[in-house]
């Protein structure tokens, strides 16, 4: 699946809860299509170790192979795609998998909060919200900070391009974090090059300064 696309279905499903404003997501009954298929994890299990390409590539089965056997009696409200109970679980797999993997030295703390953000990101876009509830504003700041700090556009849940914005954002942030993996030595060496003539020279130390009135008053 290509991740533009991909990105866009998980925003359609999320998004997709917010307006429907509900106030419980029910955990439906699901099973996997193919059980051998390699899937983010499955619920329940240990962390595992894996390096920055694992977890990134995680992200991009978090929604395979879902579903729904759940019937819904007849009078009762429709929850749809309570699939995403399966997602949730998944999420939190892959949290402990993360902090594993930091723990080990297999990530850096830069790579590991940022993936961690993407995770909340997640988090939030497949959990649904209810209209004037206090955790309402929360997730909308978040929404709002992670677009700005990842693609410097102003995002808006009633704006017409609110989920365009958030898709084009959740795409730039994985794309980085994947480039962020692929030149590694490149930055060391970088780095080291640079060493550090970046930044602005040291000022004399004390002793310097008062250097020449003491020879003024000699």
């Amino acid at each position: 699946m290509k991740l533009s696309a991909w990105v866009l279905m998980v925003l359609l499903l999320g998004f997709g809860l917010h307006a429907e404003e509900l106030a419980v997501l029910e955990p439906a009954v699901v099973t996997m299509d193919s059980p051998a298929a390699e899937v983010a994890t499955l619920p329940g299990e240990e962390a595992k170790l894996k390096d920055g390409y694992a977890l990134l590539d995680s992200l991009l089965t978090l929604f395979e192979n879902l579903s729904v056997e759940k019937k819904v009696p007849e009078g009762e409200q429709k929850v749809p795609l309570s699939g995403l109970a399966l997602v949730d679980s998944r999420l939190s797999q892959l949290a402990k998998d993360a902090k594993f993997a930091f723990e080990a030295g297999v990530i850096d703390k830069i790579f590991y909060n940022r993936y961690e953000r993407m995770l909340t990101i997640f988090k939030l876009v497949t959990m649904p919200i209810i209209r004037n509830e206090m955790l309402k504003n929360l997730f909308m700041r978040a929404f709002e900070e992670f677009v700005w700090d990842t693609t410097y556009e102003t995002w808006r849940w009633e704006d017409k391009d609110s989920i365009a914005k958030m898709a084009a954002a959740m795409e730039e942030e994985f794309v980085q974090m994947k480039i962020y993996l692929d030149t590694r030595q490149k930055r060391e060496e970088l780095k080291k090059k640079i060493g550090k003539r970046i930044l602005p020279p040291p000022p004399p130390p004390p002793s310097a300064k008062k250097a020449p009135e003491a020879k003024k008053l000699e």
